[in-house]
Protein backbone atom coordinates (compact mmCIF):
# COMPACT_ATOMS: atom_id res chain seq x y z
CA UNK A 1 0.00 0.00 0.00
CA UNK A 2 1.06 3.45 -0.77
CA UNK A 3 1.31 5.44 2.07
CA UNK A 4 0.66 9.33 1.87
CA UNK A 5 0.58 12.45 3.78
CA UNK A 6 -3.23 14.54 3.60
CA UNK A 7 -1.41 17.81 4.70
CA UNK A 8 0.33 21.17 4.16
CA UNK A 9 1.72 21.37 7.50
CA UNK A 10 6.15 21.33 6.45
CA UNK A 11 7.26 20.99 9.89
CA UNK A 12 4.98 17.42 10.51
CA UNK A 13 5.78 16.61 7.27
CA UNK A 14 9.23 16.88 6.87
CA UNK A 15 9.67 14.88 10.33
CA UNK A 16 7.43 11.97 8.65
CA UNK A 17 9.54 11.75 5.84
CA UNK A 18 12.42 11.35 8.06
CA UNK A 19 10.81 8.70 10.28
CA UNK A 20 8.60 6.80 7.79
CA UNK A 21 8.52 5.25 4.18
CA UNK A 22 6.42 8.22 2.99
CA UNK A 23 5.56 7.40 -0.96
CA UNK A 24 3.65 11.45 -1.71
CA UNK A 25 1.38 14.31 -0.33
CA UNK A 26 -1.96 15.29 -0.96
CA UNK A 27 -3.50 18.63 -0.48
CA UNK A 28 -7.13 20.20 -1.16
CA UNK A 29 -8.48 23.62 -1.20
CA UNK A 30 -9.06 23.71 2.65
CA UNK A 31 -5.77 22.00 3.69
CA UNK A 32 -4.03 24.49 1.56
CA UNK A 33 -6.46 27.55 3.05
CA UNK A 34 -5.74 26.27 7.03
CA UNK A 35 -1.85 27.14 6.44
CA UNK A 36 -0.18 30.29 7.47
CA UNK A 37 2.54 30.43 4.88
CA UNK A 38 1.72 31.80 2.06
CA UNK A 39 0.28 29.36 -0.86
CA UNK A 40 3.40 30.15 -3.23
CA UNK A 41 5.60 29.63 -0.78
CA UNK A 42 4.04 26.09 0.46
CA UNK A 43 3.97 25.12 -3.31
CA UNK A 44 7.61 25.89 -3.39
CA UNK A 45 8.23 24.05 -0.55
CA UNK A 46 6.54 21.07 -1.78
CA UNK A 47 8.42 21.13 -5.10
CA UNK A 48 11.42 21.02 -3.23
CA UNK A 49 10.74 18.66 -1.09
CA UNK A 50 9.47 15.79 -3.35
CA UNK A 51 11.31 12.67 -4.13
CA UNK A 52 11.29 11.08 -7.95
CA UNK A 53 10.15 8.20 -5.98
CA UNK A 54 7.06 10.19 -4.24
CA UNK A 55 3.67 11.72 -5.99
CA UNK A 56 1.77 14.38 -5.35
CA UNK A 57 -1.46 15.08 -5.67
CA UNK A 58 -3.19 19.22 -5.68
CA UNK A 59 -6.58 20.00 -6.57
CA UNK A 60 -7.36 22.41 -9.06
CA UNK A 61 -9.92 25.50 -7.97
CA UNK A 62 -11.30 26.00 -11.13
CA UNK A 63 -15.35 24.85 -11.98
CA UNK A 64 -14.91 24.63 -15.66
CA UNK A 65 -13.30 21.39 -17.42
CA UNK A 66 -11.37 23.63 -19.38
CA UNK A 67 -9.98 25.45 -16.70
CA UNK A 68 -9.37 22.42 -14.90
CA UNK A 69 -7.54 21.24 -17.40
CA UNK A 70 -5.07 24.27 -18.24
CA UNK A 71 -4.38 24.92 -14.42
CA UNK A 72 -3.77 20.95 -14.50
CA UNK A 73 -0.84 21.52 -17.05
CA UNK A 74 0.70 24.78 -15.04
CA UNK A 75 0.63 22.57 -12.28
CA UNK A 76 2.52 19.51 -14.08
CA UNK A 77 5.28 21.89 -15.95
CA UNK A 78 5.98 23.45 -11.93
CA UNK A 79 5.78 19.64 -10.54
CA UNK A 80 6.41 17.37 -13.27
CA UNK A 81 6.24 14.60 -14.17
CA UNK A 82 5.17 12.95 -10.30
CA UNK A 83 2.39 15.66 -10.52
CA UNK A 84 -1.31 14.37 -10.23
CA UNK A 85 -4.38 16.50 -10.65
CA UNK A 86 -7.06 16.01 -8.16
CA UNK A 87 -10.49 16.68 -10.24
CA UNK A 88 -13.76 16.96 -8.25
CA UNK A 89 -16.48 13.98 -8.99
CA UNK A 90 -18.89 15.86 -11.07
CA UNK A 91 -19.86 16.24 -14.41
CA UNK A 92 -17.30 19.07 -15.36
CA UNK A 93 -14.66 17.04 -13.44
CA UNK A 94 -15.61 14.01 -15.56
CA UNK A 95 -14.78 15.85 -18.81
CA UNK A 96 -11.84 17.15 -17.44
CA UNK A 97 -10.43 14.11 -16.76
CA UNK A 98 -11.04 12.93 -20.02
CA UNK A 99 -9.20 15.88 -21.66
CA UNK A 100 -6.75 15.90 -19.45
CA UNK A 101 -6.15 12.38 -19.98
CA UNK A 102 -6.15 12.88 -23.52
CA UNK A 103 -3.31 15.60 -23.17
CA UNK A 104 -1.00 12.84 -21.20
CA UNK A 105 -1.68 14.37 -17.60
CA UNK A 106 -2.15 12.02 -14.63
CA UNK A 107 -5.75 12.22 -12.63
CA UNK A 108 -6.74 11.52 -9.01
CA UNK A 109 -10.85 11.98 -9.27
CA UNK A 110 -11.90 13.25 -5.82
CA UNK A 111 -14.21 13.12 -3.42
CA UNK A 112 -16.02 9.68 -4.60
CA UNK A 113 -18.53 8.42 -1.72
CA UNK A 114 -20.06 5.90 -3.92
CA UNK A 115 -18.87 2.76 -6.46
CA UNK A 116 -20.66 4.03 -9.42
CA UNK A 117 -18.51 7.37 -9.20
CA UNK A 118 -15.75 5.64 -9.06
CA UNK A 119 -16.56 3.11 -11.97
CA UNK A 120 -17.29 6.39 -13.99
CA UNK A 121 -14.07 8.07 -12.92
CA UNK A 122 -12.14 5.04 -14.32
CA UNK A 123 -14.19 5.12 -17.18
CA UNK A 124 -12.54 8.74 -17.98
CA UNK A 125 -9.40 7.48 -17.54
CA UNK A 126 -8.36 8.24 -14.09
CA UNK A 127 -5.17 6.91 -12.32
CA UNK A 128 -6.75 7.31 -8.87
CA UNK A 129 -9.62 7.33 -7.45
CA UNK A 130 -10.41 9.32 -3.73
CA UNK A 131 -13.10 7.81 -1.92
CA UNK A 132 -13.42 9.34 1.10
CA UNK A 133 -14.28 6.74 4.37
CA UNK A 134 -14.82 8.23 7.22
CA UNK A 135 -16.94 11.13 5.48
CA UNK A 136 -19.29 8.02 3.61
CA UNK A 137 -19.63 6.52 7.07
CA UNK A 138 -21.08 10.20 8.87
CA UNK A 139 -23.78 10.26 6.67
CA UNK A 140 -24.65 6.59 7.49
CA UNK A 141 -22.84 4.41 5.64
CA UNK A 142 -19.97 2.08 5.36
CA UNK A 143 -16.69 3.89 3.86
CA UNK A 144 -14.61 0.36 3.78
CA UNK A 145 -17.73 -1.31 2.62
CA UNK A 146 -17.78 1.09 -0.30
CA UNK A 147 -14.17 0.86 -0.79
CA UNK A 148 -13.91 -3.07 -1.34
CA UNK A 149 -17.08 -2.52 -3.87
CA UNK A 150 -14.51 -0.35 -5.79
CA UNK A 151 -11.94 -2.73 -6.24
CA UNK A 152 -13.85 -5.32 -6.88
CA UNK A 153 -15.81 -3.59 -9.73
CA UNK A 154 -12.27 -2.01 -10.85
CA UNK A 155 -10.62 -5.36 -10.71
CA UNK A 156 -13.41 -7.53 -12.42
CA UNK A 157 -12.96 -5.07 -15.57
CA UNK A 158 -9.25 -4.92 -15.64
CA UNK A 159 -9.20 -1.19 -15.33
CA UNK A 160 -5.44 0.02 -13.97
CA UNK A 161 -7.15 3.02 -11.63
CA UNK A 162 -5.66 3.14 -8.74
CA UNK A 163 -8.03 3.43 -5.16
CA UNK A 164 -6.25 6.20 -3.25
CA UNK A 165 -8.42 6.28 0.51
CA UNK A 166 -8.53 9.19 2.12
CA UNK A 167 -10.44 10.69 4.57
CA UNK A 168 -9.67 8.76 7.66
CA UNK A 169 -10.21 8.65 11.40
CA UNK A 170 -8.46 5.55 12.83
CA UNK A 171 -6.24 3.39 11.78
CA UNK A 172 -8.75 0.32 11.83
CA UNK A 173 -9.75 1.83 8.59
CA UNK A 174 -6.74 2.50 6.65
CA UNK A 175 -5.59 -1.39 8.10
CA UNK A 176 -9.08 -2.64 6.77
CA UNK A 177 -8.48 -1.04 3.51
CA UNK A 178 -4.64 -2.82 3.17
CA UNK A 179 -6.68 -6.35 3.68
CA UNK A 180 -9.36 -5.82 1.05
CA UNK A 181 -5.87 -4.41 -1.41
CA UNK A 182 -6.34 -1.23 -1.45
CA UNK A 183 -3.76 0.33 -3.37
CA UNK A 184 -3.47 3.92 -1.67
CA UNK A 185 -4.15 5.66 1.15
CA UNK A 186 -3.44 9.45 2.35
CA UNK A 187 -3.83 10.34 6.09
CA UNK A 188 -2.65 12.97 8.83
CA UNK A 189 0.85 12.65 10.19
CA UNK A 190 -0.53 11.82 13.42
CA UNK A 191 -2.37 8.61 12.50
CA UNK A 192 1.06 7.45 10.95
CA UNK A 193 2.57 7.97 14.30
CA UNK A 194 -0.20 5.69 15.71
CA UNK A 195 0.10 3.27 13.04
CA UNK A 196 3.38 2.59 14.79
CA UNK A 197 2.80 3.24 18.38
CA UNK A 198 0.96 0.43 20.76
CA UNK A 199 1.10 0.51 24.45
CA UNK A 200 2.10 -3.36 24.42
CA UNK A 201 4.92 -2.34 22.24
CA UNK A 202 6.51 0.26 24.31
CA UNK A 203 5.74 -1.83 27.01
CA UNK A 204 7.72 -4.77 26.03
CA UNK A 205 10.47 -2.16 25.20
CA UNK A 206 11.08 -1.09 28.62
CA UNK A 207 11.01 -4.21 29.71
CA UNK A 208 13.99 -5.49 27.78
CA UNK A 209 15.59 -2.42 28.65
CA UNK A 210 15.06 -2.79 32.54
CA UNK A 211 15.96 -6.70 32.27
CA UNK A 212 19.53 -5.75 30.76
CA UNK A 213 20.25 -3.42 32.99
CA UNK A 214 19.60 -5.90 35.39
CA UNK A 215 22.24 -7.92 34.71
CA UNK A 216 24.93 -5.74 32.60
CA UNK A 217 24.14 -2.11 33.78
CA UNK A 218 24.60 0.57 31.23
CA UNK A 219 26.70 -1.71 28.91
CA UNK A 220 25.44 -2.15 25.11
CA UNK A 221 25.46 -5.69 23.47
CA UNK A 222 28.60 -4.07 21.04
CA UNK A 223 31.05 -4.35 24.16
CA UNK A 224 30.85 -7.36 24.32
CA UNK A 225 32.38 -8.20 20.56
Amino acid sequence: MEILLDTANMAAIRRAVEYYPVDGFTTNPSILSGVRDEVRTVLAQFKELIQPSQTIHMQTTAEKAEDMVSQAEKLTDYFGPNFHVKIPMNPEGIKAAKMAKAKGLKVTVTAIFTAAQALIAAKAGADYVAPYVNRIDNISGDGVSVVCDIIRILDNYGFATKVLGASFKNVQQIQALAVAGCQAATMTPDLIDTFVNHPYTVKSLEDFKKDWERRFKDSHITDYL
